[in-house]
């Protein structure tokens, strides 16, 4: 079977795109790997970073360790004393020296400096500083202050040419009696015993952590063949090294990626070739067909004004597109052009920019293909009830649908009665039908009532949006069309009175009367002004108020009207009260009224929103008074108990009979206000006197326990050992000692 040229083509560039879909592979596969060793090096940094962390946390508790038995062990500050010792003081230093060894996290061994005696203790023995073996050691950084701390990795032995050295890295802490150093204290952690744990927190096990001398930056060990992963200690000046056993292998990954990446560019320079040479084998057939076209493509390029192309299939692409693009777009422009001056002129003949005569806006619809005679006309303005809504809920072209549907169901509604009907968008939310009655057709005469009553139902049951609807009185003529669309205008304006899904007449709205603003204001002025005397009858006045606007034509500009007029009296008002509530009111209720208006649509649920806000602000302001009496009943109870903590028959009861208070609601006030219970801050309050009484006087402790209110000294002996965890004489001598 003789395979047709469409297939050759295809077939003949398989090899090609096989070559690159490979290339684009091995692309890929030099992308994750690159990647791969860029996390590789991150997570190891990580770790490095992690067991430098757990490392620094167990140096710094030896050094604790170490700072604590200088300070708080008494056989080692008499070890730096003046006084005489003999064997069975070495002895049980030596104890010390070795109990203190196996609390440390890691192996290592200690001793103790005395510079008078120039004699060394450790845990293994005692020695003179001459034939101490790390003497060198000590005296090169003893007196040296700025040298306590921890040193880098070093040699260390007992004895002097002692044959097994051990590498540690040490801590010297210095020992001073008042302010004389009278020796050092040195502990040496060994390194392999230190490495072993460092090493036990990588769960991999490939990584090697090593030290480097962070002073020279010389690792004791061999370099590695690969440069390693490096992290400084802040505490120590330690610098730690993690050698992976993974890093060589990414370089040698490394070269075989770019040797590949040779090999690619090589393979896609191939295929570009082989690209070439299978289109211009292809072409052949085709350029001898296209020849015999040149002189007919030359001729009509001229007469069409085209550019000559330089390929005949582009100029015939070129000449078709262009005659259809031309052809669309003329269509399209007549099409827009026309809707847009109709919308214009219906406009601007609702809105009073443009008076037509009878005679005159046929004339004008003729111009669009339309004739629509009348014998009076008839206006219904529809308006999208919450619309704040129906922009959030929508998307822009979800919105313009919508709107279109609205349009469409009205002028089917018309069509239906043999009616025709003409409309324009007077607002993004609001928009006004016409409709043309004719004597001659019975079922065009339908009262604009029942129009509006079919429509609400159309879009009740196949939207979910809801309309109100306000009805014009008919036009005769079309000059006083505008008067009509005002009229309906004004009615559709008092859905806030009538509420939303709503069909408002000529007949419901002169029932309405006229809004006074001068009352409502005044009463504004009221209802600000009794609660700022914390009255209670600016709630009744408001409900008042809202009844009276019920009754009159409170649209929604009023609403923001009536809002501002609120908040410039309330404004007033709040600033006879305390600063803390003008700064509520500020931040979180001012706004709030302001943007009422953007929230509500009718009276009632504007009614709704003020009133639950002022019960909130009145809430507030009820919370802050309050407030601040308990506040100041506390601060007083507290000034009491400070002025009569020595009174030992001080106690809640006493206090509250002083504040006129029940002790119930004196203990409740004082831990809400001052954090602590009434008998807690009492303890506190006596111990803290106890304490300085003790460490700064030679009083005795019946004396103390006196002084701070105890009349049993059992009593306050239990009370301190309770609050401090030592009774009073073991503080007096542990304080006085430092």
């Amino acid at each position: 079977m003789r395979m047709n040229w469409y297939y050759r083509t295809i077939l003949s560039y398989a090899p090609i795109l096989f070559v690159i879909i490979s290339s684009m592979i091995f692309m890929i596969f030099l992308a994750l790997n690159n990647a791969s060793e860029r996390k590789y090096l991150e997570t190891n940094k990580a770790i490095l970073d992690r067991i430098v962390f757990n490392a620094d946390a167990n140096l710094m508790l030896i050094e604790r360790n170490v700072v604590s038995k200088l300070l708080m062990d008494g056989e080692i500050q008499d070890y730096f004393t003046n006084g005489p010792k003999d064997a069975l003081d070495d002895f049980l230093l030596q104890k010390k020296m070795i109990e203190l060894s196996l609390t440390l996290p890691f192996a290592n061994t200690i001793y103790i400096y005395n510079e008078t005696e120039q004699r060394v203790i450790s845990d293994l023995g005692s020695y003179s500083l001459d034939a101490f073996g790390d003497a060198d050691f000590l005296t090169a950084n003893y007196g040296n202050k700025e040298s306590a701390g921890w040193f880098n990795p070093r040699s260390f032995a007992y004895l002097p040419r002692e044959e097994e050295e051990q590498s540690v890295v040490s801590l010297m802490k210095f020992a001073f009696i008042g302010d004389d150093m009278r020796g050092a204290l040195v502990v040496n952690v060994y390194q392999r015993s230190f490495l072993e744990y460092l090493n036990s927190l990588s769960e991999s096990g490939y990584n090697q952590v090593r030290l480097i001398d962070a002073a020279t930056n010389v690792s004791p060990d061999s370099e590695p063949a690969v440069s390693p992963i490096q992290v400084q200690s802040d505490y120590t000046g330690f610098t730690y090294v993690s050698e992976g056993v993974h890093d060589q292998g990414y370089n040698w990954l490394s070269l075989f990626s770019n040797a590949w990446m040779v090999i690619w560019v090589v393979l896609i320079m191939l295929a570009l070739l082989g690209f070439t040479i299978v289109t211009h084998i292809h072409y052949k057939p085709i350029q001898s067909i296209m020849e015999k076209v040149s002189q007919f493509s030359n001729r009509k390029s001229e007469e069409l004004g085209i550019k000559g192309a330089n390929n005949e299939f582009t100029f015939i692409e070129t000449a078709l597109d262009h005659l259809l693009k031309r052809s669309l777009d003329y269509d399209n422009l007549h099409k827009e052009d026309s809707l847009l001056r109709q919308q214009r002129l219906f406009h601007d003949l609702l809105a009073g920019h443009l008076v037509l005569t009878d005679a005159e806006f046929q004339r004008r619809l003729a111009e669009f293909n339309l004739s629509a005679p009348y014998d009076r006309l008839g206006v219904i303005v529809a308006e999208l009830d919450r619309y704040a809504w129906f922009t959030d809920k929508y998307r822009i072209k979800d919105q313009y649908l919508l709107k279109f549907i609205i349009e469409s169901a009205f002028r089917d509604l018309g069509q239906s009665h043999h009616s025709f009907v003409w409309h324009a968008w007077m607002e993004p939310h609001r928009i006004a039908f016409v409709v043309h009655h004719t004597a001659s057709e019975p079922r065009s005469n339908q009262a604009a009532a029942e129009y509006a009553e079919e429509f609400k139902k159309w879009i009740h049951q196949h939207l979910e949006l809801t309309i109100s609807i306000g009805i014009g009185a008919d036009s005769k003529s079309i000059e006083t069309i505008a008067d009509s669309y005002r009229n309906a205008h004004e009615n559709v304006e008092l859905k806030t009175i009538f509420g939303i899904h709503s069909i408002i007449d000529n007949r419901k709205s002169a029932a309405i009367l006229n809004l006074d603003r001068y009352a409502y204001l005044q009463a504004l002025d009221y209802a600000a002004q009794s609660f700022r005397m914390n009255e209670s009858e600016w709630r009744e006045k408001l409900t008042q108020i809202f009844g009276e606007l019920g009754k009159m034509r409170f649209r929604k500009r009023d609403m923001a009207e009536f809002a501002q007029a609120f908040l410039k009296r309330m404004d007033q008002a709040v600033l006879a009260l305390s600063s803390s509530i003008q700064a509520r009111w500020k931040e979180d209720f001012q706004d709030r009224f302001a943007g009422m208006t953007e929230t509500t649509e009718t009276l009632g649920e504007f009614q709704e929103q003020f009133m639950s806000l002022m019960n909130q602000f009145e809430a507030s302001v009820e919370e802050d008074r309050q407030a601040r009496r308990h506040h100041s009943l506390a601060l007083q109870a507290k000034h009491f108990i400070d002025a009569h903590f020595t009174d030992p028959g001080l106690s809640l009861v006493q206090v509250s009979d002083y504040l006129n208070l029940q002790p119930s609601a004196l203990s409740l006030i004082f831990k809400e206000e001052i954090g602590e219970k009434f008998v807690d801050y009492v303890l506190k309050v006596r111990m803290q006197h106890a304490k300085q009484l003790l460490v700064e006087t030679e009083d005795s402790i019946q004396s103390v326990a006196e002084n701070i209110g105890y009349q049993n000294v059992n009593s306050f002996y239990r009370a301190f050992k309770k609050f401090q965890d030592i009774p009073p004489g073991e503080y007096r001598n542990m304080y006085r000692m430092i």
